[in-house]
């Protein structure tokens, strides 16, 4: 997927973005599952969030040739928490100051602020797009975090950061059918990057509960724990 820093436009009256007083309602208050407070507000939103965007996440994942769960797993596990703009406008430019405070080169520290309704880094974004990350200007990095307040455009970079994540983890693999254990490889992937081993994160399947090692698949589990329901979503 290539592209340069000329490519989005933000859409400023699509679906509401999660921001502050959405934060506080899920935060502050007890559990109303009829007024919408507490854990029943965020669910309530990612389920919404999940049902405005069924659409976009069905052509992203077929561009991508990607399994729909994978992408939809991801994008209702990230959905929510963080108010958006906090971390795209407040996280970046603070992390931006503190690199040049400490004269810090390549942009390591603010390229790893997640942004977007579906949280991506700038740098994973950027390298997905065929940017070198490390060749950023602090001002690039903001236009392209705006644009990823921008769903089409973040749905469908995560799209093929996934795909890229599967070809890295299986280069043989057909990229659009995954096993329920690969896809829980790449969504753990996804959550913690690629450090650990293919094997380490199947190993973690069987660890036992409360050990280091079985959090590795944590991500990825929930994914397929949660398969029936986000497929009857993507269903309609």
């Amino acid at each position: 997927m290539a592209g340069s820093l000329v490519f989005c436009k933000v859409d400023e009256y699509g679906f509401p973005h999660w921001d502050g007083l959405d934060f506080l309602l899920w935060k502050t208050l007890p559990t109303n599952w009829r007024f919408s407070t507490g854990t029943a507000h965020l669910w309530i939103y990612k389920t919404a969030w999940l049902v405005h965007h069924r659409g976009m996440l069905k052509q992203a994942a077929r561009e991508a040739q990607i399994p729909l769960l994978l992408l939809a797993g991801v994008a209702a596990a990230e959905v929510g928490g963080t108010p958006e703009r906090f971390k795209s406008v407040g996280v970046l430019q603070a992390r931006q100051i503190v690199e040049v405070v400490l004269r810090r080169e390549h942009n390591a520290l603010s390229n790893n602020t997640s942004v977007g309704s579906v949280a991506i880094q700038p740098g994973v974004a950027a390298k997905t797009l065929g940017i070198r990350p490390d060749k950023l200007t602090h001002f690039e990095q903001f236009q392209l975090s705006n644009c990823l307040l921008d769903n089409r455009f973040n749905i469908r970079v995560v799209a093929f950061h996934l795909r890229d994540l599967i070809m890295f983890s299986y280069p043989e693999v057909d990229t659009d059918n995954l096993t329920d254990e690969q896809i829980i490889v790449i969504g753990s992937r996804y959550n913690r990057g690629t450090q650990r081993s293919v094997q380490d994160i199947v190993d973690s399947l069987a660890a036992p509960i409360g050990t280091k090692s079985r959090e590795y698949s944590e991500y990825g589990r929930r994914i397929i724990e949660k398969k029936n329901a986000i497929m009857k979503i993507m269903q309609g």
